[in-house]
């Protein structure tokens, strides 16, 4: 077909069909192969699939089970959030559950964790069954950060990490090793401290990625300011560390009693729930990126139940997602205050929910590792 029609033609024809489709594409002839396979096709056909008004909206959503299984699946954004797609998992963790770590454009970051060690980070991309294993530079505990996001400048993914070598009762004594991975460079870097300041975390992986930015909630010390809390950011494309100032009222929070969350793909809100003769969850949104000023209010009460206090999943049109103490998922409308069971079990404290788009990312790369299934599951 392509000694007859222009490859422009081609490439609108093949920006139409599914993720699968494209894949079994590569298989037919090698002029198809190099052009579904070139950083070029799959960056434009990615900005296609984000620019597209009738695309799927989708999350991400991973659930654990007692015997330690992980289920991954793709969710419609509906009012039931419906399962549109299971995901084959490919890895097994004999002693925990990996860390998601988060989902940007196709890509899932895992971490797997050993005797609080993070051995290893993994790359994914379950639609076209391939992931990079990424083995760390710098043997980290568990008191460091990471986060996870996207380079529009160079086309690239990243994976930043701040490692503590031990935990020290002073903040301002913590001197943490900063490294970035590239996927294009397929090799870790340090990234050099730029100032004195010293930052730390109770979250660990928690991160919301968003405006070519990953943050994380941290304390910040300052022989001068004293220890308060921040929105610490990474940008993907300069590599320089910025600060977002949090209202005042979170400023001493414990930063494991906040969820930071990407609110509508447009901006970042902060969760606090409390528990007094009901739950009521106190979200911060900032209504204009970047803008200190904009951070705005809004509260969603329920009736505790017995249940404890949720944790906060993330946030949907006007919906937050929780968990409850038990492993329940449920949805509170902030304009109507109505709590609904949305009928989805995962063990405490391992579910994850993030937004999720299909792409061909990694298809291009020669050393990512394939896997295929079969009717007896997992083949080479």
């Amino acid at each position: 077909m392509s000694d007859f029609l222009p490859e422009d033609l081609i490439q609108e024809i093949l920006f139409k069909l599914p993720i699968k489709s494209l894949v079994r594409c590569t298989s037919l002839c090698r002029t198809w192969n190099s052009l579904l396979k070139s950083p070029a096709f799959i960056s434009k056909h990615l900005q296609r699939t984000i620019s597209s008004t009738d695309h799927q909206s989708l999350f991400l959503l991973r659930l654990c089970s007692k015997e330690r299984e992980e289920q991954y699946s793709l969710r419609l954004d509906n009012q039931d959030f419906n399962e549109h797609m299971q995901l084959h998992f490919p890895f097994e963790s004999f002693e925990s559950y990996f860390h998601v770590i988060g989902s940007c454009n196709g890509l899932i970051c895992l971490a797997k964790v050993i005797q609080r060690f993070t051995v290893s980070f993994i790359f994914w991309n379950p639609l076209i069954q391939k992931y990079v294993n990424i083995e760390p530079r710098i043997l980290g505990h568990l008191y460091s950060f990471v986060g996870f996001g996207y380079d529009s400048r160079a086309n690239d993914y990243k994976l930043i990490r701040m490692v503590n070598s031990q935990k020290s009762k002073f903040l301002s004594e913590n001197f943490p090793k900063m490294e970035l991975y590239s996927l294009n460079e397929g090799s870790w870097r340090s990234i050099p401290q730029t100032a004195p300041l010293r930052y730390d975390t109770d979250q660990h992986f928690s991160s919301a990625f968003l405006n070519g930015v990953v943050h994380w909630i941290a304390n910040r010390a300052d022989q001068h300011e004293g220890i308060h809390n921040v929105v610490l950011g990474f940008d993907m494309s300069d590599e320089i560390f910025l600060e977002i100032a949090l209202p005042s009222c979170l400023d001493n929070v414990r930063p494991s009693c906040l969820s930071l969350l990407v609110y509508k793909e447009s901006s970042i809100s902060v969760c606090q729930a409390s528990f007094l003769s009901s739950v009521q969850f106190h979200i911060w949104v900032m209504k204009e990126y970047g803008v200190v000023e904009s951070w705005t209010k809004l509260v969603l009460t329920f009736g505790a139940q017995g249940e404890g206090i949720p944790r906060a999943l993330g946030i949907r049109k006007e919906e937050l997602l929780m968990e409850k103490k038990r492993g329940w998922i449920v949805s509170g409308d902030l304009e109507s205050q109505q709590v609904r069971d949305l009928r989805i079990w995962g063990e405490p404290f391992h579910t994850f929910i993030g937004s999720y788009l299909e792409s061909v990312v990694l298809l291009d790369k020669s050393k990512a590792t394939s896997y295929v299934y079969n009717s007896n599951g997992l083949a080479a």
